[in-house]
């Protein structure tokens, strides 16, 4: 099972790097045409135009954006799904040790009458024992 966890998180990896270098060649490729523009609602965005501080307003985007989906997602869910049924599943659990606890009580008068008479009726001979395999010679 560990093996499958490392090579999932090796293919895991290797799609990011994969990402990564797609997304600096397609910047790349807009980098090198002027000619095409990025319109969102209408709006051109001047990719020759940004400068030293709206790229570090880009890489903080960046950064946060990789930090919810990295922490914040993963804790969210862990913690409106995962606890939820780990709560169901103790309580669910809670009542089947009660039904088990239960019956022991109700059938101990059964075992009562059952241990004695299974020590009386039991094989007491001692089982016979089994040749054992040779043993390797040390030369």
């Amino acid at each position: 099972m560990k093996t499958f966890f490392k090579i999932l998180l090796s293919l895991s990896l290797l799609l990011a790097v994969l990402a990564l270098a797609g997304g600096f060649a397609v910047w790349q490729e807009l980098a090198s045409h002027p000619e095409v523009q990025i319109s969102v609602n209408g709006e051109t965005l001047p990719l020759h135009e940004l400068h030293a501080m709206h790229w570090s307003g880009l890489v903080l985007g960046g950064l946060i954006t990789g930090f919810v989906l990295l922490l914040v997602l993963p804790l969210a869910l862990l913690l409106g799904l995962g606890l939820p049924m780990l709560i169901v599943a103790s309580v669910l659990g809670l009542g089947l040790l009660a039904l088990v606890g239960v019956g022991g009580l109700l059938l101990s008068p059964l075992l009562l009458l059952g241990l004695p008479l299974w020590l009386l009726l039991r094989d007491r001979r001692p089982a016979p024992e089994k040749p054992q395999a040779a043993t390797a010679t040390q030369a």
